[in-house]
Formats: structure tokens, C-alpha cells, sequence
């Protein structure tokens, strides 16, 4: 019925929130947005995070990105 986002700071990985975004789908199976869709406040420094599925899915994506970003 309704859905929760986070748009969050990545330029500690990155500053090409696109590029990110394509590798962390492609590695982890995670679809995160790009803030370039989002507009123009350091648009290549954020991610979108939606919260739109149940919690045991959610929190398996969680998982994958940790893995992804502290190795």
C-alpha cells in the first residue's frame, strides 16, 4: 500500500551513482536507482533505495550489498 525510500550518500565507493548502480546489479542482483533520476542535488553521489517488498526480501538484498561493498 505504500513504500519507504532512503537516498543515500555513495561517495564513499563512487561519484557515478549510474555506473554504480548497473555494478551492483549486475553483481549482487540488487536494482538500486541512481540519484541522476532524481534531480539535480550531487545527482552522481546518491542512490535511491526503495522499501517496497517484504522484510525476509529486504533484508537478503541487505545482505548481498554488504558483501559486495566490504570485500
Amino acid at each position: 500500500d505504500g513504500a519507504f525510500y532512503l537516498y543515500a550518500d555513495c561517495s564513499r565507493f563512487t561519484d557515478d551513482s549510474y555506473g554504480f548502480a548497473l555494478r551492483l546489479l549486475d553483481e549482487t542482483g540488487v536494482a538500486i536507482t541512481p540519484g541522476v533520476d532524481f534531480g539535480h542535488h550531487l545527482p552522481n553521489r546518491r542512490l535511491r533505495f526503495a522499501y517496497t517488498n517484504a522484510i525476509p526480501q529486504l533484508a537478503e538484498g541487505v545482505e548481498r550489498l554488504q558483501r559486495a561493498l566490504l570485500r
